[in-house]
């Protein structure tokens, strides 16, 4: 048996203490790049198949009891917040990057990257692409499949493309 099946079947909290991170779960297939910071909080949780780069000087941060889901992209340039609680179903893409800088007719060059900062106790349905410069208020909810393109205020419940309040919510689980 190699080396990178024995890994696999290791449990998630083993495949996190072998990366370093006390009290972490990480899934199988996760793949951890770039040369920026991992600040991963025990009680936090990367599922399987998630694929996560930090670029150089760029933290992601995940408090105490927030989870990124199965088959995530992660692209962190600047800076990408968990609050505590908050959950990422499977399949989103999480981008605080344009990926390019952008000139406008007016010579200006917009900046291509800023934070994504996602509150406490937030849920982010499956599908979802939440961009760059986005905030997450404590308690919003984010409906399967949407694009965010704006911040969103605590408690709301946003959905579509680009992502609009559809409802308020006081609580989920």
């Amino acid at each position: 048996m190699s080396f990178t099946s024995r890994f696999t079947r290791l449990s998630p909290y083993a495949r996190g203490q072998l990366r370093g991170y006390h009290r972490v779960r990480i899934g199988p297939r996760v793949k951890l790049g770039g040369p920026g910071t991992y600040d991963l909080r025990p009680g936090s949780a990367i599922r399987a198949g998630t694929r996560i780069w930090v670029g150089p000087g760029a933290t992601l941060t995940l408090e105490r009891g927030s989870a990124i889901g199965a088959n995530c992209v992660v692209n962190v340039e600047t800076g990408i917040h968990l609050g505590p609680g908050s959950q990422v179903s499977w399949g989103v893409q999480l981008l605080d990057t344009d990926f390019h800088a952008i000139t406008d007719d007016d010579g200006v060059v917009h900046p291509h990257t800023s934070p994504i900062v996602i509150g406490a106790h937030v849920l982010v349905g499956t599908g979802v692409m939440i961009l760059k410069g986005v905030s997450l208020g404590d308690g919003s909810i984010v409906a399967a499949g949407s694009v965010v393109t704006r911040s969103v205020e605590p408690g709301v419940v946003v959905g579509g493309n680009p992502a609009r309040p559809i409802g308020r919510s006081r609580d989920w689980n």
